[in-house]
């Protein structure tokens, strides 16, 4: 059975056109009033959504931050695909939660490889990984920190994942805008910016990310 994927966007041919060119390999539904997106997922419960960034209503970013709110769709892969996006607009896609963001005009071929590695990054040999009193479920995408779950954006839980899966090695700040951020054009800076989150959001963690001089982060158990 192909995978669901929701469009919300309020112009009809946009919704029209990424239905056309994914419905080779998906089921496609659209909306154009992102007031009742929210409301739409839960009924559809799509495997993935795609979201315009501007609309009248509720912004983009604000149906990916309800969607993250809500426990049966926190783990709902989110793409923004918007033309006319800034950089801020982008940034704040990914601290909303959203897990990629496609800028207009893209070429066919990236909207599926990118789509196609959301849909794969649970398709793992390992489903758990742990360090001091720290636990990540990578199917669920469920982090807890001395029994105590801990909400994480998508970016913020993959940065994490990283850092474990390296034990004590330093992660460079190379590796986590390729592997994180893929080709969105975002800096080192943001890397700095979500890592700073990710240790308030864990302060109860036995451990520490530390940063090591020239180089990008790390998990310290000293």
């Amino acid at each position: 059975m192909k995978k669901q994927i929701l469009i919300v966007d309020d112009y009809l041919e946009s919704c029209e056109l990424l239905c056309e060119v994914l419905s080779e390999e998906y089921q496609c539904a659209y909306t154009q009033d992102s007031t009742l997106a929210v409301e739409k997922v839960s009924e559809l419960n799509p495997d993935l959504v795609i979201l315009d960034f501007k609309m009248p209503g509720l912004l983009g970013v604000d149906i990916c931050q309800k969607i993250r709110e809500t426990e049966s769709m926190k783990y709902l892969p989110i793409v923004f695909v918007s033309g006319a996006a800034t950089i801020e607009d982008k940034i704040l896609a990914f601290e909303r939660g959203a897990d990629d963001f496609v800028s207009k005009p893209f070429h066919i071929k990236e909207l599926h490889l990118r789509i196609k590695r959301l849909f794969q990054r649970d398709d793992v040999a390992e489903t758990d990984l742990s360090v001091g009193n720290l636990s990540m479920n990578l199917i669920r995408r469920k982090v807890t920190v001395a029994n105590e779950d801990i909400q994480l954006t998508p970016k913020q839980f993959d940065i994490l994942k990283l850092m474990i899966q390296n034990k004590t090695r330093p992660v460079l700040r190379e590796t986590f805008l390729t592997q994180v951020w893929g080709d969105t054009e975002v800096t080192a800076r943001n890397v700095d910016s979500q890592i700073n989150y990710l240790k308030k959001k864990i302060e109860k963690f036995t451990g520490r990310i530390i940063s090591v001089p020239g180089s990008g982060y790390k998990i310290d158990l000293d």
